[in-house]
């Protein structure tokens, strides 16, 4: 007769013990500085971008200001 392999919970690694990942598995990790180099990319990305927006907002508000002064 078998037993069940006791289930136990560990509540600081918020896993269950009895579950692990087969040895012929791949496991895809990330390289921390190639994540680094790509959310670099994205804010720098997004900074421009933003500023872009802004800087037409205010030129567009500008002509307005400039239209309405001369009406």
């Amino acid at each position: 007769m078998s037993f069940k392999q006791q289930i136990t919970y560990n509540i600081e690694s918020n896993r269950f013990t009895y579950l692990k990942r087969e040895e012929n598995k791949v496991l895809h990790k990330v390289d921390i500085n190639e994540l680094n180099e790509r959310l670099n990319k994205t804010k720098r990305s997004n900074f421009y971008t933003t500023t872009l927006f802004v800087v037409i907002c205010l030129s567009c508000l500008a002509v307005l200001s400039f239209i309405s002064l001369k009406f």
